[in-house]
């Protein structure tokens, strides 16, 4: 894959202005934290990026939420939305929220409920709410919890979001940008969903133990006409003294400009638990590089940072066939895949090279002309 490395210089595009606030807009001021090994400042503003920036009330655009969790046996998406994404006359008063689930023995179970309007409060508790399904978060930026109650089915859930930290593209030099106008942000890097359960109309509960992710989309025009297509990848490792995330995200615009933005980033177990440990935040440091990305590995380097010693990690996997794919309105096609078969490679000082298992998980979508059809 051609990957971007000039995105610092092209020219910032004009900053939108969106509600209630956050970082998505900004022009990039660099990362929030360095290598040395702490966090250095935690950011304020993560909360405040998860609320409505298209209004409930606003004439035009879209935004949705999408709470993926897997687990041995189940993987479930969340997913809050206002507004039609595919339409070109979207009315972000009208939300639908839906959940998708498939267990490992190929049964799958779709529900959802539409003509309601999206609510939020602006204030700890935050929250966003369609009918009795909420997802809510606090100012310490640690937990994520939601409750659900739609058709027959119930579930509270409770997720820790470890790294207290968050991703977002710098397409242009545009926080939180995918690509022109298209706005994306992970305010949940290393989210592990372990208090709560769920149960299913036909009387299955499931208790919760599942790694997860939260990941918030929006625009103000149409998802085909911003994007040929993007994938987000998330790796994580699970080993016994440390852990490490590495995000990478690439789209493409429908002018054929290409971008691509990184994350890595540790948290340590001291004791009981993992503590926020971040190495590095952000796409656009000579710090960061990295090497190789394809279909079977991807590799990465930290140079001079604590704990890394300029010692390559490494990931190596398959990348499946999609858990589960979804076609929008339009004819685009997105889709969910769990990468389970994950090996790191990943340094620590000058002591040695830990091998760790992990996880991934991935998002794709592909515009209508850009998706196959059958026989093609």
């Amino acid at each position: 894959m051609h990957l971007v490395h000039s995105l610092l210089a092209l020219v910032p595009l004009v900053a939108a202005e969106f509600v209630p606030g956050g970082s998505f807009g900004r022009p990039t001021t660099g990362p929030y934290n360095n290598c040395s090994g702490t966090l250095t400042s935690r950011p304020k503003d993560l909360a405040i990026d998860t609320l409505p920036n298209i209004g409930p009330g606003d004439q035009g655009g879209w935004e949705r939420w999408d709470l993926t969790m897997y687990q041995t046996g189940l993987f479930l998406n969340l997913r809050w939305q206002q507004g039609d994404p595919a339409s070109y006359s979207s009315d972000p008063c009208d939300a639908t929220f839906e959940l998708s689930a498939k267990f490992d023995n190929g049964k799958t179970y779709n529900t959802r409920i539409t003509g309601e309007k999206l609510t939020f409060t602006n204030s700890s508790t935050y929250s966003i709410s369609i009918g009795k399904n909420i997802l809510t978060w606090d100012d310490s930026q640690t937990w994520f919890n939601a409750t659900l109650k739609l058709n027959g089915l119930t579930a509270s859930i409770g997720s820790e979001s470890i790294m207290l930290d968050k991703f977002s593209p710098y397409a242009g030099g545009i926080i939180g940008q995918l690509t022109e106008g298209l706005y994306c942000g992970v305010p949940m890097t290393r989210g592990y969903s372990y208090v709560g359960s769920i149960s299913f109309p036909w009387g299955e509960k499931v208790t919760l133990d599942a790694q997860s992710i939260l990941f918030h989309m929006f625009a103000e025009e149409p998802l085909q006409a911003l994007t040929t297509n993007y994938a987000v990848h998330t790796f994580r490792s699970a080993g016994m003294e440390f852990g490490d995330t590495f995000i990478y995200e690439n789209s493409r615009a429908p002018n054929t400009s290409e971008y691509s933005a990184f994350f890595l980033g540790r948290a340590e177990t001291p004791g009981s638990g993992y503590v926020p440990y971040t190495i590095y935040a952000g796409t656009n440091s000579d710090l960061l590089s990295i090497t190789n990305i394809n279909q079977t590995s991807t590799e990465a380097q930290l140079a001079g940072c604590n704990n890394t010693n300029f010692v390559p990690f490494t990931w190596n996997y398959t990348l499946p066939s999609p858990t589960l794919e979804q076609i929008d309105s339009a004819g685009g096609k997105m889709a969910f895949i769990v990468i389970g078969n994950l090996t790191a490679q990943e340094p620590f000082g000058t002591e040695y090279v830990d091998t760790q298992w992990g996880i991934g998980l991935a998002y794709s979508y592909s515009a209508p002309s850009q998706v196959e059809t059958p026989g093609r």
